[in-house]
């Protein structure tokens, strides 16, 4: 097995798996981190625009005022919140053979966005970072426990190996709970034959009840489908309009402004909404007809206008098997919660650690989640090596 020179092998790339990094490379703790895909940022994803080279949010984006945590974050590393744009009237959509319904005081409840796009969170964290300390394209298939160390066995695409093993102190796991059950099967996590009895003691009864509380917990949003349309200008607010919409007839069930305008006079106007129709049947639906049938639908609630776009995204993250299990395809979208206060003890005997939103015990499933969750588990490191 070889030795990673690092104490910490973190597995996922998201905000939780980059915050931890972060958090580590500032209090002095080696680490490696390890990431499936070919980029960093997990859920939070956004598509080039062919005007300014602003990425549209395809992913979370949203912050609530009451969200402390990444609000710092965000105002650390130099950036900055502005206003979901909502004033205006919204729009009701009842059925395709109404007119939609003007409604006027609709606005929601206060919330930013990050300037530039949520990418931009990811971009700034991992300019932080060595780049030697982060190796994207790496899939660990399995985690082995030895009383002492863990062996992380992974394949990457860019070594061109099939397998090999590296060997850390501690593992944090930063991928969602029902990810890490389907990735890292019981038979795969653990190794069958066991070290002394006096090394801390994995058992198959422990492993199952962990698995089965990370099969059971939903990962928030993740078969959503998004669609994103850009416009030359933003007529739905020459017209009074906030770009809000709600409708009973679909295929997007929540429309909002996804507008981007810096300080440099640079602008992107945008719609975004959330496509309401369930996976299993969005699987029968190609790319195309969704993208004419939510055109069409803009069309419809603001008229010609929205016809007259520049772009148009889809991201249906129920087809990403990084982010959305089987159960999460079928189910409905609920919030996790998971208990894990009976693993407390024996997760710190074993030096496994849990740090993606999910896991969090306040904002699960949200950006801030991952951020309580990464910060939970630095200082549990940290206090470790003291």
């Amino acid at each position: 097995m070889k030795h990673s020179n690092a104490k910490v092998g973190i597995i996922g790339g998201g905000l939780a798996g980059i915050y931890t990094a972060y958090l580590l490379q500032k209090n002095g703790i080696s680490f490696q981190l390890l990431e499936a895909k070919p980029f960093l940022g997990g859920r939070i994803y956004g598509e080039v625009t062919q005007s300014d080279g602003y990425k549209v949010d395809l992913g979370p984006s949203w912050i609530f005022p009451h969200q402390h945590k990444i609000q710092q974050l965000v105002q650390t590393l130099g950036l900055k919140l502005v206003d979901q744009f909502n004033q205006g009237d919204a729009l009701f959509q009842r059925n395709a053979n109404e007119t939609p319904q003007q409604v006027s005081g609709q606005a929601p409840p206060p919330m930013y966005r990050i300037a530039g796009g949520t990418t931009q969170l990811i971009e700034t964290l991992a300019e932080r970072i060595p780049s030697k300390h982060i190796a994207l394209d790496t899939t660990v298939s399995k985690l082995e426990f030895d009383g002492e160390c863990w062996g992380a066995y992974t394949s990457s695409m860019q070594d061109q190996e099939c397998s090999r093993s590296l060997q850390f102190e501690h593992i944090v796991i930063a991928m969602p709970p029902r990810i890490a059950a389907d990735k890292l099967t019981l038979s795969s996590i653990f190794a069958s034959q066991l070290s002394p009895t006096d090394k801390p003691e994995i058992n198959a009864t422990s492993l199952e009840k962990l698995l089965h509380k990370f099969t059971s917990t939903p990962t928030w949003m993740s078969a959503q489908a998004k669609f994103v349309v850009i416009y030359k200008t933003p007529f739905w607010r020459e017209r009074g309009l906030s770009g809000q919409a709600f409708s009973h007839v679909g295929p997007m069930v929540e429309i909002h402004d996804a507008s981007h305008e810096d300080e440099s006079g640079k602008s992107v106007y945008a719609l975004f909404g959330f496509i309401g129709v369930p996976f299993p049947q969005r699987q029968q639906i190609s790319t195309e007809a969704m993208n004419k049938a939510c055109t069409a639908q803009l069309v419809a609630l603001y008229g010609k206008d929205a016809s007259e776009y520049l772009q148009t995204y889809i991201k249906d993250w129920g087809t990403d098997s990084l982010i959305t299990s089987v159960l999460d395809q079928t189910q409905a979208s609920s919030h996790p919660q998971i208990e894990l206060r009976s693993e407390e003890a024996w997760l710190s005997q074993v030096k496994l650690h849990l740090a993606t939103s999910e896991f969090a015990q306040s904002e699960a499933g949200y950006m801030e989640g991952a951020i309580i969750a990464a910060q939970n588990v630095v200082n549990q490191l940290v206090s470790d090596r003291f």
